[in-house]
C-alpha cells in the first residue's frame, strides 16, 4: 500500500509539472532548479523514461515527506513520556516564541533552539526515520579490522543498532537522554556512531531542510500544546519498511497552552 501511494503522488507531480507550462518570467530560478523540475526536464527531453521519473519523484515524496512525519511524531512521542524534557523545551520556546497560537520561525529563530536541536538529534539516534541502507562496494574495500570486502558487495547499514551501540553510547544507549549531543558529550562520540542522514559523499542532499522542516512543526505544536501518554519506552516494536514504523502506535494527548 506504501508504495502504490507513493506512486500516486509521484505520478500527479509528474502529470500536474507536463500539463502546466511554467511562466519563465514569475517562476523563480530555484523552482526551476528543484528535483521535480529537473525530472521533468529530463523526461520530456528523453534522457528520462517515464519510469525513471516516476522512480526519482517517488524518492523525493517519500524522504522529504514520510520521514519527517515519521521524525516529528517520534520526537513528540518522547517529549510526552518524559515531560521534565518536554518542559525544557517549553522554555526555551516560550523565550523565542512569546505569543502562542500561529507563529511564522524564521531562520534566525530556529538558530536559537538549541535545545529543541538537542532533542530532535536525540530522537533521530533512538528512531532514524530510514533505520537501514544499502550500499555496493566500487572497489575493494579493507576495513579498520583487516576485513577485505570485495568489490561489487552489497551491504547493509544498520543504523537503528548503530545508533545504540553501548560501546558508542555508553550503559545507557537504549535511553532517551537530549544531554548526549552537549558538546562535550558529543564531541567524544566517534562521527560515524550517528548517521541518521548517512554520512560521506552519499549523506542525505534533504538533511537540512529535514531538519528545519522538523523544527518548524515541533515549535508550532510544542509552544501550542502540552502532550501527555501513557506509552512506555517498553511498548516500542519497530518495524523496518521503506521508513521505520510502529507496531502499535503511541497515542498523545494534547492540551492547549497559553
Amino acid at each position: 500500500m506504501q508504495g502504490i501511494h507513493l506512486k500516486k503522488c509521484s505520478f500527479q507531480l509528474i502529470e500536474e509539472k507536463m500539463t502546466n507550462k511554467p511562466d519563465e518570467n514569475q517562476e523563480s530560478f530555484a523552482i526551476r532548479n528543484t528535483v521535480i523540475s529537473r525530472v521533468v526536464e529530463f523526461l520530456k527531453s528523453g534522457e528520462f523514461s517515464y519510469e525513471d521519473a516516476e522512480g526519482e519523484c517517488s524518492i523525493m515524496v517519500g524522504a522529504s515527506f514520510e520521514t519527517t512525519a515519521v521524525t516529528v511524531f517520534s520526537t513528540l512521542t518522547f517529549l510526552a513520556m518524559f515531560p521534565e524534557y518536554q518542559d525544557a523545551a517549553f522554555v526555551e520556546l516560550k523565550d523565542v516564541f512569546p505569543n502562542a497560537g500561529d507563529f511564522e520561525v524564521s531562520n534566525d529563530e530556529i538558530q536559537k533552539l538549541v535545545y529543541l536541536d538537542r532533542v530532535l538529534s536525540e530522537s533521530l539516534r533512538l528512531i532514524p526515520a530510514i533505520p537501514l541502507i544499502a550500499r555496493e562496494t566500487s572497489q575493494e574495500v579493507k576495513l579498520s579490522n583487516g576485513i577485505l570486502l570485495p568489490k561489487s558487495l552489497t551491504l547493509c547499514l544498520d543504523i537503528f543498532h548503530t545508533h545504540r551501540n553501548k560501546d558508542s553510547w555508553g550503559p545507557e544507549a537504549d535511553k532517551f537522554n537530549p544531554d548526549n549531543f552537549l558538546p562535550e558529550n558529543i564531541s567524544k562520540i566517534h562521527q560515524y556512531a550517528y548517521i541518521p542522514f548517512n554520512k560521506g559523499k552519499r549523506s542525505c542532499i534533504g538533511m537540512k531542510y529535514a531538519e528545519i522542516a522538523a523544527k518548524v512543526a515541533l515549535s508550532k505544536i510544542l509552544r501550542n500544546y502540552k502532550l501527555s501518554t501513557s506509552f512506555r519506552t517498553e511498548d516500542f516494536v519497530f518495524i523496518e519498511n521503506l521508513s521505520i514504523d510502529f507496531a502499535k502506535k503511541p497515542l498523545l494527548e494534547l492540551q492547549r497552552r497559553d
